[in-house]
Formats: C-alpha cells, sequence, structure tokens
C-alpha cells in the first residue's frame, strides 16, 4: 500500500495524496494538536496540517524507504512544522510561555516540571523571556538582541542574572536534596 502510495506521488497523481490522506491523516493532525496543544495555538493547526500535506507533496522524491517507513518520515515533517510554527507564534506575539515546556524534560535531575516554573516565576518578565528564548527556543544571544532591540551584552547581563536568581532559590543539604528557600 505505501509502495503504491509513494509511485503515485511521486508522479504527482492527487490520488495518492487522497491514499496518503487516508491511510496518515489521523496520525499527522493527532500530531500536529499534540503539538499546537495550547488555546493562542489552535487557530494555526488548519495551516500547519496544509503546509505539511504541501510539504510532503513537494519533498516525496526525497523519501527513501530503505531509511525510515512512510509514517516516520511524515511524522518527522509533521513534528518540525509544529515546532518552527510554534517558535514563530511566540515570536509574533511575543509571549513568555510559561506553560509551554518542551516535549522532551528539562533536566528533570536539576527541575521538575512544577519547581522550573516556579522558579521562573521569580524572575523579571524580560529575564523569564531571555531565559526561555536560550535555554527552551536555544536561540543565540545575538538572535535575542535583535528580537528584543538590545545590547548582546544586555542579554548576557540577564542570563548572569536569572542563574543568579535561581541558584540563590535553590539550597542543597548534605544528602544531596534539593529545598527550594522562596516556596
Amino acid at each position: 500500500m505505501e509502495k503504491e502510495i509513494v509511485a503515485l506521488l511521486r508522479k504527482q497523481d492527487f490520488s495518492g495524496l487522497e491514499k496518503f490522506i487516508d491511510l496518515l491523516g489521523t496520525d499527522i493532525v493527532k500530531c500536529i494538536r499534540a503539538i499546537l496543544n495550547h488555546p493562542e495555538e489552535r487557530t494555526y493547526r488548519k495551516e500547519a496540517e496544509n503546509e505539511v500535506f504541501y510539504r510532503i507533496w513537494q519533498k516525496i522524491s526525497s523519501y527513501d524507504a530503505d531509511k525510515s517507513s512512510l509514517k516516520t518520515w511524515s511524522l518527522t515533517i509533521t513534528r518540525n512544522i509544529c515546532l518552527d510554527k510554534k517558535r514563530t507564534i511566540i515570536r509574533e506575539r511575543n509571549l513568555i510561555p510559561l506553560e509551554q515546556l518542551p516535549e522532551f524534560p528539562l533536566e528533570e535531575t536539576y527541575f521538575e516540571k512544577e519547581s522550573f516554573l516556579d522558579l521562573l516565576k521569580h524572575l523579571t518578565e524580560e529575564d523569564q523571556l531571555i531565559f526561555l528564548k536560550y535555554y527552551y527556543y536555544q536561540d543565540s544571544p545575538n538572535q535575542i538582541a535583535k528580537e528584543l532591540k538590545i545590547d548582546v551584552s544586555q542579554v548576557y547581563n540577564h542570563l548572569s542574572r536569572g542563574r543568579k536568581r535561581i541558584k540563590s532559590l535553590l539550597s542543597v543539604d548534605e544528602g544531596g536534596n534539593q529545598h527550594d528557600k522562596s516556596i
């Protein structure tokens, strides 16, 4: 079935796209909903869905059945498009997404999800934004400075101040257990 769909897609036959949607459409929509899961992002789901199917239509020639299944290849494209869309939404709206943690946990040996959010709440809004852009979205200090229209040295100062503030909120007892001083 997959080979037939891929062959039709490579010929740019719309019946191949219809069969592809019948086969994997539900999985793709579930993936989109899982990543674009916040109220501000729901309006972008259909746009992401269209972009996914268009990208698959365009890039089918690069699909290699020996490297991955059609489903894996398609969901990788879906995931990447959705993560790009999520970053764009946050940048456009200049949101401080405290409730948005990555799909993969942030060093859970250091922070539990709730503790991390509690710690970030102790930073100024500007420090929160810079902290998340640098550590979560992995933007470079130059990108952050350009976007926020501040000097790169100020970005480094905000990061340093945020790290010091979080360190001061945490104390480690002799047994190696973390305690939050502020909560």
